[in-house]
């Protein structure tokens, strides 16, 4: 079954309405510029609502492999996703524990699982785009690699995303939401809903 996560939790409600809707990841994001950064106090407390069986992810940008352990720890996190120079790094050190995070076309995703493929599309991608990036994720997969899918997901796309793609795991943030940080939670339900129903073709 594909896993779902859903990433850029600010509040407590919607942490908890996304695992009651059956998310199997939830990501906080420890950037400060990002528009749904939180930081690391606010991180721990959140992760608290998280209950066993829900994996707790936090977003790290430009970190170096000491921060990011440090963040892991002292927010209580599973696993931390990394982008930036030190990221392959960070994964040598902490293993499954840490997910690469890669931007295609420009970056080649390195050897070790599991692996997020995103794509910067603006603000309408096209119906090309979105295939050619679901192709290159599915070529990964048949290659054996544990594949986070990312870039433009909704409840609209993400169906067809995992029956072409077969990753193991979709990504999510901006697809769900009334407002940066603030969870739209129909939508959190549609795009789970979408995804397991990807998993049934």
């Amino acid at each position: 079954m594909t896993r779902v996560k859903v990433c850029g939790m600010t509040r407590p409600e919607d942490v908890e309405q996304a695992v009651e809707a059956g998310a199997d990841m939830v990501g906080f994001v420890l950037v400060e510029w990002s528009p749904r950064a939180v930081d690391v106090e606010t991180a721990r407390g959140l992760r608290r609502l998280v209950p066993r069986g829900v994996e707790a992810v936090g977003v790290l940008a430009d970190e170096t492999v000491g921060a990011a352990a440090r963040i892991l720890e002292e927010a209580g996190l599973d696993r931390v996703q990394v982008y930036g120079p030190h990221a392959v790094e960070t994964r040598d050190v902490l293993g499954e524990r840490a997910i690469v995070a890669c931007r295609l076309p420009a970056d080649t995703p390195p050897a070790g699982d599991p692996v997020l493929i995103d794509r910067a599309f603006g603000e309408e991608p096209s119906a090309d785009d979105l295939v050619a990036h679901w192709a290159a994720a599915a070529e990964l997969g048949a290659a054996g690699r544990q594949v986070l899918l990312a870039g433009a997901l909704t409840p609209q796309t993400v169906e067809a995303a995992v029956r072409a793609a077969r990753p193991w795991g979709v990504d999510v943030a901006r697809g769900v939401e009334r407002e940066p940080g603030v969870k739209d939670h129909s939508k959190v339900a549609a795009f789970i809903a979408a995804a397991r129903q990807g998993d049934t073709a």
